[in-house]
């Protein structure tokens, strides 16, 4: 028997075959992935500065550590601690009063066998007249020679030991040997220095002032290969990003157990702002790169397999790419294998991409189309 259908059961029956339809429509829609977002850049041919970066401190070029050269009590001292010095200042000064005596004793001998050596050649003088003549023997003349030879040698020593008297008295003041700063001071007046032993002080030599850093062995053979042939230049940054420049003046040898070099500069330091003891940041300049292909360095990233880049081409997709870098120079990486100039770059976006991936460039809306009043009925 057939059952008449009811007209109201029939288009509940065919909405619900509509939804469903555009339901799975919709899923298909949003199982498709929209491309991912990303800016990009040209790679483009620069002239880079080769460059090697570290971080530096700085040292004295030059520390003296003054002692006394007598022993005695300590009269004056005529230096603050931090003090800048010239050369031959005088800071120390030691009881004179010893030396002084000493002085005069050595000049009293001096004096003595001079006089003496003044009577012994007037003897031998008188004793070769005698003997031409016959009163006298040969043995009484010899004896009067040997007499004015032992009182020249007497004075010739005790003129030495006036020089070293002097000299003795010399060093009861301590002077600067060197233009630089003063440390602390070690010893007070009043008390007793033995010669040789004691410091009484550390000079250090500010200006210049060198800066010792490291850096990988594999630039080895390009810093020595190019110091050989002109000074090479070397820019140092205190803290307060004040910039020195300097220049290389020491290459050391590998340590073997950091892969590091040692390196010195030198620098003038004549506005006194670079301290011993501080860390620098060091740029040690090597040679210029003419036309180098160069990319943001924020488009450079380190993955498992080595630095990649993502490239973009004509078809909008985004292709992993190896790439070798060189050197990275204010935000700019040179890089020296993978990449030519004028391929486009990632350099926002990279979360999202994968090998191939689909990409699309930020829209850009004109101030006209901002300006565009709403069409009616465009808002839901």
């Amino acid at each position: 028997m057939h059952m008449p259908r009811h007209p109201v059961f029939c288009a509940l029956l065919a909405g619900s075959l509509c939804l469903t339809a555009c339901s799975g429509e919709q899923k298909k829609e949003q199982r498709a992935p929209k491309p991912a977002l990303v800016t990009v850049t040209e790679a483009r041919l620069l002239d880079v500065p080769s460059t090697i970066d570290a971080v530096g401190t700085v040292e004295a070029s030059a520390t003296v550590t003054l002692v006394s050269r007598v022993s005695g009590e300590l009269m004056e001292v005529l230096v603050r601690e931090g003090q800048h010095v010239k050369k031959d200042d005088l800071l120390f000064v030691i009881d004179k009063r010893p030396a002084e005596i000493a002085l005069h004793q050595v000049l009293a001998q001096l004096e003595s066998d001079r006089a003496k050596l003044v009577k012994a050649e007037q003897d031998l003088t008188r004793s070769q007249k005698l003997t031409r003549g016959g009163f006298t023997s040969a043995a009484q003349n010899d004896e009067a020679r040997v007499a004015a030879i032992g009182y020249r040698a007497a004075v010739k020593v005790d003129e030495a030991a006036v020089e070293q008297a002097r000299l003795n008295l010399s060093y009861c003041e301590i002077r600067a040997p060197m233009d630089g700063r003063a440390g602390v001071i070690q010893v007070d007046p009043g008390n007793i220095v033995t010669a040789h032993t004691q410091p009484l002080l550390i000079i250090d030599e500010t200006a210049p002032v060198d800066v010792t850093f490291s850096v990988p062995e594999r630039y080895l053979p390009e810093v020595r290969g190019l110091a050989s042939e002109s000074s090479l230049r070397v820019t140092a940054r205190t803290k307060d990003d004040t910039e020195s420049e300097g220049e290389l003046t020491f290459i050391g040898n590998v340590d073997s157990a950091t892969g590091t070099v040692p390196l010195k500069a030198r620098f003038p330091n004549t506005d006194g702002k670079m301290w011993p003891g501080e860390y620098a940041r060091i740029t040690l300049r090597l040679r210029l790169l003419k036309d180098a292909v160069t990319v943001p360095s924020r488009a450079v990233t380190i993955g498992p397999d080595g630095t990649f880049v993502y490239v973009v081409g004509d078809d909008m997709k985004a292709r992993y790419r190896l790439v070798s870098t060189r050197v990275e120079h204010n935000g700019v990486s040179v890089v020296t294998g993978g990449l030519e100039a004028g391929e486009k770059v990632v350099m926002e976006g990279h979360v999202r991409l994968a090998d191939g991936i689909d990409v699309r460039f930020p829209s850009v809306r004109t101030q006209a189309e901002d300006k565009q009043p709403a069409t009616p009925g465009a808002a839901s």
